[in-house]
């Protein structure tokens, strides 16, 4: 078998009518009150010199995200907040609230250095330049 299957803790298992995953977390939230964020969602594409990364973000302004990358890694956290005016009461809260990160490995070292971010939309966009790879040189033994 080749490939990658995404695992992401609760199966999607139809239980009258509404998937597992909604119904626990319906329970939850009326157990705990607010729903946390639980995952950043991520697209990443390569081209012959950079990898593209992408994250959804909606309703999260660029000053609640943070991104950090050093040679392999990219870690993101996004903080998701719901804002209410004085004297309002929730009769209905669906949207997530709260912080949540992502962290992967890439396959080859980006130049940190050169890496771009772009916010618009409430997609992320990160343009991370792999780095340049040294040739091979043969070492002379004395």
């Amino acid at each position: 078998m080749t490939g990658l299957i995404r695992f992401n803790g609760v199966p999607a298992v139809r239980w009258g009518g509404r998937g597992f995953d909604r119904t626990f977390d319906s329970l939850a939230s009326e157990l705990f009150g607010e729903r946390a964020a639980t995952e950043l969602r991520a697209d990443v594409r390569e081209t012959q010199n950079a990898y593209i990364v992408q994250f959804d973000v909606p309703g999260v302004a660029k000053e609640d995200i943070t991104v950090d990358v050093d040679e392999k890694s990219v870690r993101v956290e996004a903080t998701f907040k719901r804002e209410t005016a004085e004297g309002e009461n929730a009769v209905l809260t669906e949207r997530v609230t709260g912080a949540v990160s992502r962290a992967f490995k890439l396959p080859q070292a980006v130049d940190a250095e050169h890496a771009s971010a772009k916010h618009e939309h409430g997609v992320l966009t990160l343009t991370l330049p792999k780095k340049n790879t040294t040739a091979q040189k043969r070492l002379t033994i004395n």
